[in-house]
């Protein structure tokens, strides 16, 4: 990988990782669109990269992956897309950041609960999906388990949830929900809506209009033992389950190198 570093007058300079021998004129475009980013607030916009990776293959011959984070007010922001060409990947994952870079500087707070919006972003979420790289596949018995934290470290409510769901492009995210202090998850389901997976008995089972609210499918809380045994038989894209150890719900889901990831709460 090349890096490169852009000034852009007072501010911060902005750093583009490109694949080698990526041309000249495709990285002077891809960086043009990323310096939209400083114009949709007012504040100033720091530490502003961009990571470019060409993911094809025999069965995806076209298909790149954007990793884009930007610092306002001190605040961490990162979005995450893909796309059947570097531009176009570029093009997205700008797009998911600006949206954040409003919302964090306040210039959406009018918008980010409404329904429309989320499903406006649900809608190009689908057509990006074409492009997502393609997962390998592993016999169940040579697949490790390696843990991870949530991408949702503080606790929030389910809009909150579903705008970084959407924000960097996740089939599923385990967080923290602030009103009852559950570990649940909000994710993509196969018919286009947005699920909440929320344990059963919950006060989150009539959560609003915008998310299906589900309970887990395990009444009660099961080993991790069982939650892959059950990945191993069942296949699924992911489980969601309360740890019989320690009582936090977590996430066993199926990685894109064929191993298991199992996310926990912070």
């Amino acid at each position: 990988m090349t890096r490169r570093a852009v000034a852009d007058g007072a501010d911060a300079p902005i750093e583009i990782s490109f694949p080698k021998d990526f041309p000249r004129a495709r990285q002077d475009e891809v960086r043009r669109r990323l310096e939209e980013l400083r114009h949709y607030v007012d504040e100033p916009v720091l530490a502003v990269r961009l990571v470019l990776r060409d993911h094809a293959s025999h069965a995806r011959p076209a298909s790149w992956v954007a990793d884009a984070s930007a610092v306002l007010n001190g605040r961490l922001l990162a979005a995450h897309a893909t796309g059947p060409d570097a531009v176009a990947a570029t093009d997205r994952v700008v797009e998911r950041l600006a949206r954040q870079l409003r919302r964090s500087a306040g210039t959406e707070v009018a918008q980010r609960n409404e329904p429309r919006v989320i499903a406006k972003a649900i809608a190009r979420l689908s057509a990006d999906a074409r492009d997502r790289p393609v997962a390998r596949r592993k016999p169940p018995e040579l697949r490790d388990l390696i843990r991870t934290r949530t991408l949702a470290p503080m606790p929030e409510d389910t809009f909150d949830a579903a705008a970084d769901l959407l924000d960097l492009d996740l089939q599923f995210l385990l967080f923290t929900h602030v009103r009852t202090g559950e570990d649940v998850v909000v994710h993509r389901r196969d018919d286009g809506r947005l699920g909440l997976l929320h344990p059963p008995g919950s006060p989150l089972a009539g959560e609003n209009s915008v998310v299906v609210a589900e309970p887990s499918r395990y009444p009660e809380p099961i080993p991790i033992e069982r939650a892959r045994g059950e990945m191993d038989a069942l296949d699924h894209r992911f489980i969601y389950f309360v740890d019989a150890e320690d009582g936090r719900g977590k996430v066993i889901y199926q990685r894109h190198d064929g191993n298991y990831g199992l996310v926990e709460p912070e």
